[in-house]
C-alpha cells in the first residue's frame, strides 16, 4: 500500500524515487491498511515530537528515519514541537497522521516497512541529498562503509556518522543501488535491510560550484535504535554526575527531592549533569552539603539546597544565576485536588494556573505502574509549592529543568518557528545509571568522509 506524503511539495521526490528504483516499488504497494502493524493506546503528557515518533516506531516494531534540517541557531528541529495527545490503538499510520495532526511539523510516508519521517522546515530547504547523484554499484557493508561510497561518488562530500560510545557495531548488510539513486534513497535502503532507524541532521546552506556541481556537506547521520523506554534522559549524557548522585542518594535514603535546573542545549539534560561526582554513603545533610561543593573553592559550587516541608529542594548554580523563566514557578494555582502519576500531573498543572503564559510543562508519557501521589491544592498555592506537595506525598524525586527563550550556546534568542518555552519534568530516579552504563563512558563518537 502507498501512504503518500503530507504535502504536494515531495512530487519531484517521489519522482526521483521511481526512476531510481532504489527502493523496488518506493512503497508498500499493493497491501491494506490492516496489514500494517498496530499501536497499543498511548498518552503523551507533553513530550517533544521526536520521543513522540520514535515511541510509535518502537511499538510498532518498525525502523525510524528522522530526515530534518540542521538550524542556523543549531537548535532541534523537530525537539522544539510538543506533543500533548491521547492516542487510541489503532495501525500505526493513523497514529503519525493523528500526531502530524495535532503537533505539525512533519510530512511521513511508510517505505517498504519503513517509516520516514520528514520535518516541514527541510521542505522549502531542498540540498544534494535528495537529487540522483550516485553510480549504481552492489554494496556491502556497515553505515560508515556507505557514507564512504557517498564520499567517493560525489566529489567535496562531507558527511558525519555519529555514534554513541557504548553502541553496538554497526551490522553489514548487502543491497543494490540503482543507477541515479539519491544518498536520502540509499539511507532508506540501509534501514530497510538492517532493520534500524536513522536521524540526518542536514547543513541548511547547500554549496555548489559552477565546475565541481553540488556537494553533500555539513550533515550528520546517527543510526537510531528502538525507544523502548518511557525515560527521556538524552542518549548522551554524564554517569557519574550530580545529577545521577543526587539520584541515587534519594533512592538510597528514601527521600523524594525536586531538582531545579536549566536545560543544556534544548533538551531534557540540565547542567547538573556536566558535572562528574559520586554520592558518599553519609546521611542526607552531609551527601547533599559535599555534592553542593564543587571542590574548587568556597566561591565555587554547583547547587544550593534547602528543605520544604521535609523535601529537599536543589537549585542549581545555573538555575540561579539567571532570572529567565523562573517565574513560571511563582505562578499561582486554582483550588482543586489531583491524584494520579507524575506525567499527569503536569498535565493539570498547565490546566490550573491562574494566569496562564506561553510557558508550559512537559512531563512524558503516562503509563501503567508509574508511582502516583494525591494532594489537595488552595486556592494561590504557588506551581513550586505544589511541586513539593506532590513530592512528599508520592514520593517521586522530580527532576525540573527549565528550557528557556534563549539558546544555550549563542546566548541569543531562538529563531526556531516552533520554539515553545517552559519546563520538562520528570521522576529523578531515571537518572540513576544501570549497571551495564557504568561499564562503558559516555560521548558521542564522529568519523567523517
Amino acid at each position: 500500500m502507498s501512504i503518500p506524503l503530507r504535502s504536494l511539495l515531495v512530487a519531484p521526490l517521489i519522482a526521483v524515487w521511481l526512476l531510481s528504483g532504489a527502493l523496488g516499488c518506493g512503497s508498500d504497494a499493493g497491501s491494506g491498511a490492516s496489514d500494517l502493524p498496530r499501536i497499543r493506546a498511548m498518552k503523551f503528557a507533553g513530550v517533544d515530537l521526536e520521543y513522540a515518533l520514535e515511541r510509535i516506531a518502537a511499538e510498532a516494531g518498525m525502523p525510524l528515519a528522522l530526515d530534518q534540517i540542521r538550524t542556523e541557531d543549531n537548535t532541534p528541529d523537530l525537539g522544539m514541537y510538543r506533543v500533548d495527545l491521547d492516542l487510541p490503538p489503532g495501525p500505526v499510520d493513523e497514529a503519525l497522521r493523528e500526531l502530524a495532526d495535532a503537533a505539525g511539523g512533519i510530512d511521513f510516508e511508510i517505505v517498504n516497512g519503513v517509516i520516514y519521517v520528514r520535518s516541514n522546515m527541510l521542505v522549502n530547504t531542498k540540498t544534494p541529498i535528495d537529487q540522483p547523484l550516485l553510480p549504481k554499484h552492489s554494496f556491502k557493508g556497515d553505515i560508515n562503509a556507505l557514507v564512504a561510497f557517498v564520499a567517493k561518488s560525489i566529489e567535496r562530500s562531507y558527511v558525519a556518522v555519529e555514534r554513541v560510545v557504548g553502541d553496538p557495531e554497526p551490522p553489514v548488510v548487502e543491497f543494490e543501488i540503482a543507477d541515479k539513486a539519491s544518498v536520502r534513497d540509499i539511507l532508506l535502503q540501509y534501514a530497510q535491510a538492517s532493520k534500524l532507524g536513522w536521524t540526518m541532521l542536514r547543513a541548511g546552506h547547500v554549496v555548489a560550484d559552477p565546475k565541481l556541481g553540488v556537494a553533500v556537506v555539513g550533515t550528520a547521520i546517527q543510526l537510531r535504535y528502538p525507544r523502548t523506554s518511557v525515560s527521556r534522559r538524552p542518549q548522551v549524557f554524564n554517569l557519574a554526575s550530580t545529577t545521577a548522585a543526587l539520584a541515587a542518594a534519594s533512592a538510597r535514603l528514601n527521600v523524594p527531592m525536586l531538582v531545579l535546573d536549566r536545560s543544556v542545549i534544548m533538551n531534557s539534560r540540565g547542567f547538573l549533569n556536566l558535572s562528574s561526582q559520586l554520592e558518599q554513603q553519609v546521611p542526607l545533610e552531609e551527601c547533599l552539603d559535599d555534592l553542593a561543593q564543587s571542590g574548587w573553592g568556597p566561591e565555587h559550587w554547583h547547587f544550593k539546597w534547602k528543605m520544604d516541608d521535609g523535601v529537599p529542594v536543589i537549585e542549581s548554580r545555573d538555575y540561579l544565576s539567571k532570572l529567565a523563566g523562573r517565574d513560571l514557578l511563582r505562578e499561582e494555582l486554582l483550588a482543586g485536588e489531583f491524584e494520579g502519576s507524575l506525567p499527569e500531573f503536569a498535565r493539570w498543572l498547565n490546566t490550573h494556573r491562574k494566569n496562564p503564559t506561553k510557558e508550559v510543562l512537559m512531563g512524558g508519557e503516562i503509563v501503567e505502574g508509574q508511582k502516583r501521589g494525591k494532594i489537595t491544592v488552595a486556592s494561590g498555592t504557588t506551581l513550586q509549592q505544589a511541586l513539593v506537595m506532590f513530592a512528599r506525598a508520592s514520593g517521586v524525586g522530580i527532576h525540573f529543568v527549565l528550557l528557556g527563550s534563549v539558546n544555550p550556546l549563542s546566548g541569543q534568542a531562538l529563531t526556531h518557528p516552533n520554539a515553545w518555552i517552559g519546563a520538562y519534568i520528570q521522576d529523578l530516579a531515571e537518572w540513576i545509571p544501570t549497571a551495564e552504563e557504568l561499564q562503558r563512558s559516555s560521548g558521542v563518537e564522529s568519523s567523517s568522509n
